[in-house]
Formats: structure tokens, sequence, C-alpha cells
């Protein structure tokens, strides 16, 4: 099958140079070997990611619907589901680097639950390989090692199975397949970690190229600004693994609220956040940003809330918070040195929010906002007077609005 291997490999690394959907390439692989005469019924193919939250990414194509379904496992359930045997568990923590057997009879892989569900559906065949590249291994979160790489099987109906020489194409043809499966996986990566340091908007514009030192521009949107309230007293409190959970509870909170609403989460400033609701003429209109940083908000202390519940359950203390709303134009974009860059939101109106909040205390509410945010937001609000803020001349006027309302 030399001529089809050449066939496919010059056409895998032709499409490695493009743009290209890593489905479109996978069906487009399984329909090549179909019509060149090896009869595969399914190919299955995993990556790990080195990802916060993602764990591994894995697609499946199905020779007799030509369709590829696309799955993400977040990080935390990767070694957990792994930890059952299955033919790629025992790949993915380096067991085995590759796997031939018969699903009807598999001697030594009888666990596999995969193997008696392939039995069923009439496979006749299955070999599986580990194709390693990057960095040799990475730490899962169960302290389990994965390997780093992909991995991909392959299964057939026919009653004879594979022949030698259709194993030697599979063999062959890993090598540029994984060349299209890095590329268009790392895109995928660099796309996900930039939404998940930098949030979904700021990622993607530095992703498409906004991201010289300078590359700033003013946009119009309602900011919210929140503080954790006694974090050093919690910090000396409890010891730090407590504590960190304490602090990400008070996130998932507040930054989950908001991102729940649509809004962007711009920093992680110590305990505090600072989030943005960008304003844009038609899709995202002023009232209706105003009303979903206040609805986020008010989402926040109610999460808030039941956490509590549970961490006094726990015999933990309670935490509590301030954030303060307000609208207003920002400069957006990438500010720094030459060698350390930050995409963010600065000027007046940021220093503004961020000292409001700090009024949270004094006033006894946890939820304020400025008037220039209660005229364009329709729900009620109570007035808390003027206000002489740190670095402004003139006096702010503040409102507050219940935690409890829908």
């Amino acid at each position: 099958m030399s001529d089809l291997t050449t066939c496919i490999r010059d056409w895998l690394l032709s499409r490695a140079l493009e743009d290209f959907d890593l489905q479109d390439t996978l069906s487009g692989f399984g329909t090549r070997l179909v019509q060149g005469g090896l009869p595969v019924a399914r190919i299955s193919l995993g990556r790990p990611m080195m990802h916060p939250i993602i764990g591994l990414m894995s697609l499946v194509w199905d020779a007799d619907t030509d369709r590829v379904s696309l799955d993400i496992t977040p990080r935390h359930r990767v070694a957990r589901e792994e930890s059952r045997r299955s033919p790629f568990g025992d790949l993915l923590q380096g067991r085995v680097t590759k796997l031939h057997a018969d699903p009807r009879k598999s001697p030594g892989h009888d666990d596999y639950v995969l193997f008696r569900q392939f039995a069923d559906e009439g496979m006749t065949d299955y070999v599986a390989h580990l194709v390693e590249f990057g960095a040799k291994w990475t730490t899962s979160d169960h302290g389990q090692y994965l390997a780093v790489g992909g991995l991909i099987s392959f299964s057939t109906r026919r009653f004879s199975g594979f022949s030698p020489s259709e194993l030697q194409t599979i063999d062959d043809l890993l090598k540029p397949l994984f060349v299209c499966v890095r590329m268009a996986t790392e895109r995928f990566l660099a796309s996900e970690l930039l939404e998940a340091y930098l949030g979904q908007t700021t990622g993607q514009r530095v992703l498409t190229g906004q991201s010289a030192r300078g590359d700033v521009q003013s946009i119009d949107c309602v900011l919210l600004y929140s503080d954790l309230r006694n974090s050093t007293g919690l910090s000396q409190d409890l010891d730090t693994s407590c504590y960190l959970k304490t602090l990400n509870q008070y996130f998932d909170c507040t930054a989950g609220a908001v991102l729940d609403h649509g809004g962007e989460v711009l920093k992680f400033v110590g305990d505090g956040i600072l989030a943005i609701f960008p304003i844009e003429t038609g899709s995202r209109p002023r009232a209706n940003m105003c009303n979903a940083a206040l609805s986020s908000a008010r989402e926040s202390f109610a999460r808030a809330l039941e956490i509590n519940h549970k961490r006094q359950a726990e015999d933990l203390p309670e935490f509590s918070f301030g954030v303060a709303l307000h609208v207003g134009h920002v400069i957006y974009g990438n500010v720094g040195t030459l060698k350390r860059l930050d995409f963010t939101a600065t000027g007046a109106a940021v220093a503004l929010v961020s000292r409001c909040e700090t009024l949270t205390r004094d006033l006894n509410q946890p939820l304020v906002a400025t008037r220039e945010f209660a005229r364009a937001c329709a729900a009620s609000s109570a007035d808390q007077g003027q206000h002489v803020l740190r670095g402004f001349d003139d006096p702010v006027d503040l409102v507050a609005y219940d935690v409890s309302a829908p």
C-alpha cells in the first residue's frame, strides 16, 4: 500500500500548513483509508491537554455515518476516568505504547468495558498507539503521570481483522497525521489558554494580533469591582490550603457570576477582581449591560450565602465581600514594558469604581453603585449621598442596591 501511504501522507502534510479544522481532517483521513481499501470502521483520537481546566480532547470518526464527534474532558475527570481500565488509560499512564487485540477474545484485557462494547458492535480487530511529542510527561491533579502526545485507535469489522500490510500502513501514517493533530490542537490550546488567563474577549484580541505595546482603544463599559473582606485575617487564621480554597470559593462566587452574565474578568488583583461588561451599539446596549452587571453582583452574593452555609457545617469561618458598579470610558489594551506586557483596562473610571468599593464597609452596604450607573439601570436603589474619594476633586453620588432582590 505504498502508493496509498504516499498519497495520504502528502495530503496530511499539506493540511498541516493550512488553517484547517481537525474534525474535517480526521473525516478525510478515515475516508481516504476506506477508499484505498483499508476497512476501518472507527477511528478514535485523543490528546491530553496541558491546560488548567481541559484535561483531554478526543474525537471519534464513524465510517458508517462519516461523522466526527468531539468531546472535551475536564482535567479533574481525566485521572478518575482513566483509573478505570481502558486502552487509552493504559496508554496515557505509560503502561503500554501500543495495543493490538481482538475485542471478542482479548486475554489480559477482559476488564476493558470498551472491548465488550466493540464486540457487541461486531468489531473484530483493534489497534491503538501512543504517539509522543513535546515534553515527555506532565503530572495530573491526582499525582498520576500522563503521557504528553497523542492517542489513536483503529477498529475494523472485517472477519480476518487488519492484515500485516494494513497495520504497516497505519504505522507509516501516524507521524504525518499527528503533525496535523499537533498543529490543530496547539492552536486550540493557545486560544483556550489565552481565554483562561486573559478572558474570552481579551484572549481573542491578543490571538488575532492586538498584542503590541500601546495598542489600546477607548471603550464604553460597565465596570464591576469586588474585594474580599478580612483577607489578611483569613490568611493568618487558616492554613495555606484552606485559605486558597476560601479564595477560590470567593472567586467562584464573584468572577463566576460575571462570566455567566457575559462579562469579562480582566484582573484578579490580590483578593479583588476587576470586570467589565463592554457596551456595543445593538448587540450590548448600555441598559442591558448595567442590568447584567447588577444581576451578576446579586448572583455572587446568593452563591456566597450557599457556600457559607456549607462552611459553617465544616466549622470554617464565613467570608464576605463588597461590590461596586460604575459605567464609563476606559483605556483598554496593551501596556507595560518591552518584555512584559499586560492587557488591561485603566483610566479614571477604573480608579473610581475601586474607590467606591472601599465605601461598602463604611456605609454597611455590600453593593453600591455610582449615580451614572443608576441612571442607566432600571432597578430601584437607595440614595447614599455624596462622598469624597481619594484622588478625585469632585464628590461622587452613590446608591445602594438590595443584594437579595431578583
